[in-house]
């Protein structure tokens, strides 16, 4: 079965809308891309000191500082941050107590996994605006990725000492609970936040997983089926959906959920390893086989297990067999 992916980059894909929306003029507009590690490193490059760089490309001369600011909200709509950071970092030259200007620097940062760079944007940003929710957010998100949970909880709970019903910062509050490896105090935070925000499917998600932490099938079943009304293609909900009907022994749902997930070959291994473990080798034998003749070649995980499930039931037979 599939690992799941670090609760820090969930939290990290489910909350730079929110960031990006709030440093655009068109809020919520802006998609989520990666780089590339070479185009990482060039990202990092343009963003040293520019007094002594020699960037690539030079920024644009001669143009007001609210075009080259929306060229640059252009650049980052797209996707093209070296482009956008290009056009910022230019402004700044003359402006540099931008601090709004420095917020959209630090979240190209937090975007791209240059933790030191957005660390250091938005720690300046903060030594004069303390009050900048957004900064302690992202400066938050910073911290998770880095897995320095006690700083985040930190930046997260400053923010909501300010402003207690704000439900994204009680669900990054609790997801980063949870990365911490402390489900109860994540679903004291995550049910807070689904008061608050109750048509939240991030939240539901994370409260699924942490009910699933403490082995509470029922309850991660509940939450996971209201996050699956909320949004019934996302794929971490229906993988923790099916694990958790699993674990309740509810085969055929949790086959269900496990295909919406998104790979039919995945479901099958995946449900095969419960019937696997409830010693119900034939049900897992042909599970295994299923996920291979859907997919040839399938990991060789299905393979391993579909020998051993092979061999269990075998020696199931034998034993039956003999006990006659």
């Amino acid at each position: 079965m599939k690992g799941a992916r670090s609760l820090g980059l969930l939290a990290l894909a489910l909350a730079l809308p929110l960031l990006l929306s709030q440093c655009s003029r068109k809020p919520g507009t802006y998609g989520v891309k990666g780089l590339k590690p070479d185009q990482a490193a060039t990202l990092q490059a343009a963003y040293d000191p520019w007094e002594n760089r020699k960037p690539a490309k030079a920024a644009p001369q001669g143009i007001p500082s609210d075009r080259l600011e929306a060229l640059g909200d252009l650049s980052l709509e797209s996707g093209d941050y070296e482009t956008s950071l290009l056009h910022y970092l230019q402004i700044l030259k003359e402006q540099p107590n931008n601090f709004k200007l420095r917020y959209k620097v630090g979240v190209i940062f937090l975007l791209t996994g240059q933790w030191e760079g957005a660390r250091r944007e938005l720690a300046r940003i903060l030594v004069s605006h303390p009050e900048m929710l957004e900064a302690h957010e992202a400066l938050g998100l910073v911290h998770l990725e880095e897995k320095q949970y006690t700083q985040a909880v930190e930046e997260f709970r400053q923010v909501l000492a300010q402003e207690p019903n704000r439900a994204k910062t009680r669900y990054l509050l609790g997801v980063t609970h949870l990365a911490a490896g402390r489900p109860r105090d994540a679903i004291t935070a995550l049910e807070a936040a689904a008061v608050q925000d109750p048509k939240s499917a991030a939240t539901c998600c994370a409260l699924g997983q942490a009910y699933l932490d403490l082995k509470d099938f029922a309850r991660a079943v509940t939450w996971l089926k209201k996050g699956q009304g909320l949004a019934p293609h996302h794929q971490k909900i229906n993988q923790h959906l099916g694990m958790a009907l699993a674990a309740l022994k509810r085969y055929p749902e949790a086959l269900e959920a496990f295909l919406k997930a998104g790979d039919e070959a995945q479901a099958y291994n995946n449900i095969g390893v419960y019937y696997f473990m409830e010693g119900r080798f034939e049900e897992a034998a042909k599970c295994f086989q299923r996920a291979l003749e859907l997919r040839p070649t399938f990991y060789q995980e299905a393979k391993t297990n579909l020998h051993r499930a092979l061999e269990k039931l075998q020696q199931s037979r034998k034993d039956d067999g003999e006990a006659s």
